[in-house]
């Protein structure tokens, strides 16, 4: 297990960002506001030429918040350096228990306690320390997802599972015995968040794959599976919108062959298989493992 790093500075005075009720006070007009600059939220702009990131999503969200509101899971991961989150995406905000939730696009709310140990402040709000993150990542209903979310802070090394379940231990939390149920399924080795979900659902299909497994010929290195059954040679590859490029895909299907000429049987998942395919490919799997006589449970 890597030992945790600090988490790294939150980025702060490199977006501009302003309230439209501060301009039209500043006697700017809407008309103004829709030809100078950006909306990047309802009632907050920024300039034209600034990246659409989600960053600046979390600085628009913040000038927003009432007063004691903490930024935490995917947004918080992002903003102190494990990019969970893009402009796309909802940002995930505790807000304190005595105010009305929030309903608005492109915020993800919820109302429950926060320590002041938990969190750091940014931006006039508070962003959740990696253990937070991880507690509120790990609440979701969907343990692929929240198991692949957190996977990537273990492998970013800013925290390790030993300090999640010594944050956790003693807790009350909402969610939290759905945080400890999904804390076994956690695995520092995967390098993708679909290598992840990839896992997390042969697990819950009673398949235990290994992942980043290395395969020589002899001294030579032949390849890193994803995931793979050791002792019935089957391997499982995630190819994502990367593995389309011509180069990759030539390197790719010459990689498999030579996979194939040491007697592995490789399985390709794709993003379209991810979505709406698994049952099939994890049936496959399973019976292939089955036939090769290796331990699919």
């Amino acid at each position: 297990m890597r030992k945790p790093q600090q988490p790294p500075i939150i980025p702060d005075g490199s977006i501009f960002v302003f309230r439209r009720c501060d301009a039209i006070a500043a006697n700017l007009k809407d008309r103004h506001l829709k030809y100078w600059f950006l909306r990047v939220m309802q009632g907050v702009y920024t300039t034209k030429d600034t990246p659409l990131t989600h960053e600046l999503k979390c600085a628009a969200v913040a000038k927003t918040l009432p007063e004691g509101s903490v930024i935490t899971g995917r947004s918080a991961a992002t903003l102190r350096g494990v990019p969970l989150a893009d402009f796309s995406t909802p940002v995930d905000v505790i807000v304190p228990t005595n105010t009305l939730m929030m309903r608005r696009k492109g915020v993800s709310c919820s109302s429950v306690r926060v320590g002041e140990a938990e969190h750091s402040p940014w931006r006039g709000v508070g962003v959740a320390g990696f253990a937070r993150i991880a507690l509120d990542l790990l609440r979701q209903r969907s343990i692929s997802r929240a198991v692949a979310q957190v996977d990537a802070l273990l492998h970013a090394g800013v925290i390790g599972v030993d300090a999640i379940a010594a944050f956790l231990t003693g807790r009350h939390d909402a969610g939290i015995r759905r945080a400890w149920l999904h804390l076994p399924y956690l695995d520092e080795r995967a390098e993708s968040l679909p290598e992840s979900v990839l896992r997390v659902e042969f697990n819950l299909s009673g398949l235990h794959p290994e992942p980043q497994v290395e395969v020589y010929d002899g001294d030579r290195f032949v390849a890193r599976l994803d995931l793979a059954f050791e002792e019935a040679k089957v391997a499982v590859e995630y190819n994502g919108g990367l593995h389309a490029e011509p180069e990759r895909a030539a390197r790719d299907l010459e990689r498999y062959q030579r996979l194939r000429d040491l007697g592995w049987l490789v399985f390709v998942v794709t993003n379209e298989d991810l979505n709406g395919g698994l049952k099939k490919v994890i049936a496959e799997v399973a019976a292939a493992v089955r036939w090769r006589g290796g331990v699919a449970a």
